[in-house]
C-alpha cells in the first residue's frame, strides 16, 4: 500500500514481481565468484575433452582385458603340458627301479637301487622359457590395463572434489599438465605392446615344442608365423613411410 495524501494505492503484482527478480539478480550478482562465466565455459570444454579421451581409454582397456585373459589361459594350458618335461617322471622312476631289482633277483645280487639321475632337455627348457615369458607378459598386459582404467576414474574424479568454480578449473588443469608431464598417454598407447611381445614369445616356443614333435607341422606353423610377422613389420614401418597411412602398430 501505498499512502499519498488522502488516497491509497496498490501496486499491480507484476511489478512487485519484476522488482523483487531484480533484486534477487542483483543480490546474487554482487555474490558470484569473479570470471565464473570463464572458468565454467573452461570446465564444460575440458569435461568434453576428458570424457572423450577416458572413454577410449576404457575402451581399449576393455578388450585388452578380454584378449588377455583368454590368451593367458590358452598359454597356460600349454605351459601345463610343456612343464612336465623339466620335472623327471615318476613312472619312468617306478620302471628303472623295478628292473634294478628284477636284474638283481636274476643275478643273485643285493645292492642298493640308486634313483636314476635326470637332466631336462635344453630344448625343454628352452620351449618353457619362451612360454613362461608369454604368460608373465600377457598377466602384465592385463595388470596394466586395470591399472589404466583406475587411472582414468581418478583423473575424472579429482577436479569434481572441490567446490567453487575456480578450484576445479585449476583441479583440472593441474592434473591435466602432470598427465602431460608423467607421459601417461604414451604408456596407455605401450601397453598392447605387452600383449604383442606375448604373442611373438608364444609362437617362437610353439615353434621349437613341433620341431621335435612333426617336422611338417612345425613347416607350416612357421610358414604361417613368417607371413604374419611380415605382416607386422609392414603394419609398423607403413606410417613412418607413408605418413597418411591410418594401419599402424604400437611400435609405430
Amino acid at each position: 500500500m501505498i499512502a499519498s495524501g488522502w488516497k491509497t494505492t496498490t501496486a499491480h503484482p507484476c511489478v512487485v514481481g519484476i522488482a523483487k527478480t531484480e533484486f534477487q539478480q542483483t543480490q546474487t550478482a554482487g555474490l558470484e565468484e569473479p570470471g565464473s562465466k570463464i572458468w565454467l565455459s573452461y570446465l564444460e570444454l575440458a569435461d568434453k575433452y576428458d570424457r572423450d579421451l577416458v572413454h577410449n581409454w576404457r575402451d581399449d582397456m576393455d578388450s585388452l582385458l578380454i584378449f588377455a585373459a583368454l590368451f593367458s589361459a590358452s598359454v597356460t594350458a600349454f605351459v601345463i603340458e610343456s612343464y612336465s618335461y623339466l620335472v623327471q617322471d615318476p613312472g619312468e622312476v617306478a620302471v628303472t627301479v623295478l628292473l634294478h631289482i628284477s636284474q638283481q633277483l636274476a643275478n643273485g645280487t643285493h645292492s642298493a637301487a640308486a634313483r636314476p639321475s635326470f637332466q631336462p632337455a635344453s630344448k625343454d627348457v628352452a620351449v618353457n622359457v619362451f612360454w613362461f615369458l608369454s604368460l608373465a607378459f600377457s598377466l602384465t598386459c592385463a595388470l596394466a590395463a586395470v591399472l589404466v582404467k583406475q587411472w582414468a576414474r581418478q583423473y575424472l574424479r579429482f577436479p569434481r572434489t572441490f567446490s567453487s568454480t575456480s578450484e576445479r578449473a585449476r583441479a583440472r588443469q593441474y592434473i591435466f599438465e602432470n598427465m602431460q608431464w608423467w607421459k601417461m598417454d604414451v604408456i596407455v598407447e605401450g601397453i598392447p605392446a605387452l600383449l604383442h611381445v606375448s604373442l611373438i614369445l608364444f609362437f617362437i616356443g610353439l615353434l621349437l615344442f613341433l620341431r621335435y614333435i612333426s617336422v611338417t607341422l612345425a613347416t607350416f606353423i612357421l610358414c604361417f608365423s613368417a607371413i604374419g610377422g611380415a605382416i607386422y613389420m609392414l603394419l609398423t614401418t607403413a606410417p613412418l613411410v607413408f605418413p597418411g597411412c591410418p594401419y599402424k602398430t604400437p611400435l609405430s
